[in-house]
């Protein structure tokens, strides 16, 4: 007698709004209606490993990556469903994010510090290749400009972390998962 297996469905939850300046903005995402018109191809979450066992699980059983929304307010409202893709559709890409500190001085003709700023700029790669942050954003939605504001309060949290446990350092890499809503990735070192 065979074990008939349930298809599992993984769930996503886009948010409603964007970031600006890393704050929640009231500024409409409108992500439902990029993901359903190819505008939004894929989304970008934290703790690869996780999505990677959960996806390849997905797969394994011919479930679906039900692609939701909160109907109102976050977490106190019901989920509405934007879109259910099939699993031989969906992918999973390890993205590592580095965000790379340039300290800019400014100075007297004597030396003496007038102003000093840190600035950040961002390096990303796709199972280890470069992929553009203008790419990447484009494909998740959103406007460089936009992207860079959304992962600001990530790298933020972390910088905040490791300056407790006494390690700064000027570049800061972290790890997230690409979910793909459709057969499109980014190119990998794999043949």
């Amino acid at each position: 007698m065979s074990k008939s297996v349930k298809p599992t469905t993984v769930v996503v939850i886009l948010s409603k709004d964007t970031f600006e300046n890393g704050k929640k903005a009231n500024k409409p995402s409108d992500f439902a209606e990029k993901v359903k018109t190819g505008r939004k191809l894929h989304t970008i979450r934290g703790n690869f490993e996780y999505w990677d066992k959960k996806i390849a699980k997905m797969k394994e059983t011919g479930g679906v990556l039900s692609v939701r929304q909160w109907s109102a307010a976050p977490y106190r409202s019901p989920q509405e469903v934007i879109i259910e893709v099939p699993a031989d559709k969906v992918g999973v890409q390890k993205l590592e994010l580095t965000q790379e500190g340039l300290n800019i001085s400014h100075t007297t003709e004597s030396g003496e510090s007038i102003a000093s700023a840190v600035v950040y700029d961002y390096y990303a790669q796709v199972d280890g290749l470069p992929v553009t942050l203008f790419e990447l954003a484009q494909n998740d939605g959103l406007t460089e400009k936009e992207f860079v504001a959304w992962f600001a309060p990530v790298f933020s949290a972390a910088r905040a972390k490791y300056k407790k446990l006494g390690r700064i350092s000027p570049s800061l890499t972290i790890d997230f998962a690409v979910i793909h809503f459709t057969p499109a990735r980014y190119a990998t070192n794999q043949e």
